[in-house]
């Protein structure tokens, strides 16, 4: 409707106004025309006194009959007394007197002009100027504007209804290019219908090079984006599911070992309750680091922006873990190489860093060494920490920061591992505006790259 209102209503309105200015115009130019000739015939029998010698006639009658026939005009001469002395038409009116108004104003000596109501007759009349002065009497010219009308009658509806045609196929292509847009846009929104709905196997099929098809890769793009964090989603529950479970199908084992034996010692009871209380403390370590891995996942997480002493801390970590690494014999080796003074969450930086370096004491073999180095350009500081432990197949690297990710399930549970420090970590640095990269090769160690900005731009 808008491309009808907007191409074919103007079009009439324009041609309606076109009609009547080709109206007007044709009007005025046979106007024009009749004037012309009845000043022309006026002059001329005013000058060969026509109206008083009859001999005079013959010759202007000739070429008054002969401009009528051409000129398709009726022309009639009339004396001061308003008597016809010729009329082109086969001298239908000679003789009979003709007082109109039109010539008696003729006669007074003006020009007068008329159309008829209907435009379909126009008179011009014109006096006749006597050779000694005044007036000898007038001609009138008429003229039909009947065929003028009929034309432009035919021109008016031959345009009527090419503008008719014109709308109507203008009413068919919009139609086609409405099915175009309305189509591949229906498709699109069904299938966002669907992916609503929670089928997030749903796909766009849409070929072409069109922003439709553009739409509908970039819905395809999400819908796989929103697959995979819903793949993650479960696999995150399972996993959760799964780490709660064992510590507490421990306990129930233990508790119903206690219940079945009668006359248990003392030393079986402090046994078993010391395994009960591991396992109380390795669901704890869960719980804790999930709501750890809960606030950071908040759209608006708070840092607590300070500065400190980037060595100082990390020597702080380092003392922290050495009676871990002095218990599995490994060797920590610090190497500052500049002081560095930071801007960040000092907690989180030093609960990330401390991850690391436990998983490099961990994860290293008996007599390894786990080397820390700081450095720092004028932008950001970094912090290496390398290993010589069991290191990291290539195809787990990408995988090292999922949630409940383990290279080695059995060794974690025998170091005690969730399976989430490392995505603390990346989360932390993220949040941070920092990067975390990481290169290993099993069975040679690996090296975690950990830069953070020194200047916070939160």
């Amino acid at each position: 409707m808008s491309y009808l209102l907007v191409s074919v209503i103007p079009m009439l309105l324009l041609w309606s106004n076109i009609v009547s200015m080709l109206e007007g115009h044709m009007l005025e130019q046979r106007q024009l025309e009749i004037r012309s000739l009845s000043t022309q015939f006026a002059t001329t029998l005013s000058t060969g006194n026509y109206i008083g010698d009859v001999t005079a006639r013959p010759i202007p009658n000739q070429e008054m009959l002969g401009a009528s026939r051409s000129r398709d005009v009726r022309i009639i001469v009339v004396d001061e007394m308003a008597t016809v002395l010729f009329d082109s038409s086969m001298g239908a009116e000679v003789g009979s007197t003709w007082a109109t108004p039109g010539i008696m104003q003729a006669l007074d000596g003006s020009h007068h002009y008329f159309i008829s109501d209907d435009l379909d007759t126009l008179l011009e009349i014109a006096p006749i100027l006597a050779e000694g002065g005044g007036i000898a009497g007038a001609v009138m010219m008429s003229q039909s504007a009947i065929d003028d009308r009929v034309l432009i009658e035919t021109i008016n509806d031959l345009t009527v209804n090419f503008i008719v045609l014109l709308g109507l196929i203008v009413a068919a292509l919009v139609l086609l290019i409405a099915g175009w847009f309305i189509g591949p846009m229906k498709r699109i929104l069904s299938s966002m219908s669907k992916i609503s709905d929670g089928h997030l196997e749903e796909r766009i099929n849409l070929k072409g090079k069109d922003e439709f098809s553009f739409l509908g890769l970039a819905i395809n793009d999400m819908t796989d984006k929103l697959s995979k964090v819903e793949t993650a989603r479960q696999e995150f529950v399972s996993n959760v599911s799964h780490e709660l479970k064992t510590p507490l199908s421990s306990i129930k084992v233990l508790s119903e070992s206690l219940l079945l034996q009668e006359d248990v010692e003392s030393e079986v009871y402090r046994e078993f309750f010391t395994d009960v209380t591991a396992e109380v403390d390795r669901m704890t370590n869960i719980v804790n680091e999930l709501l750890t891995l809960v606030r950071m996942d908040e759209v608006e997480l708070p840092l607590n922006i300070s500065n400190f002493n980037l060595n100082k801390m990390l020597e702080e970590v380092i003392k922290r873990l050495k009676p871990l690494a002095s218990e599995r014999e490994i060797e920590v080796e610090f190497a500052p190489l500049r002081q560095v003074s930071l801007d960040a969450d000092e907690m989180k930086i030093s609960l990330a860093i401390s991850n690391l370096v436990e998983n490099a004491i961990k994860y290293n073999n008996a007599g390894g060494l786990v080397k820390i180095i700081l450095d720092a350009d004028n932008k950001s500081a970094f912090i290496t920490v390398a290993d010589t432990g069991v290191g990291i197949s290539e195809e787990n690297q990408t995988k090292v920061y999922s949630r409940f990710f383990r290279v080695d399930k059995g060794r974690d549970r025998e170091t005690g591992g969730t399976g989430l420090g490392l995505a603390i970590t990346h989360k932390t640095i993220l949040l941070h505006k920092g990067s975390i990269k990481l290169t290993s090769k099993e069975e040679e160690g690996s090296t975690f790259v950990v830069r953070i900005p020194i200047h916070s731009r939160s």
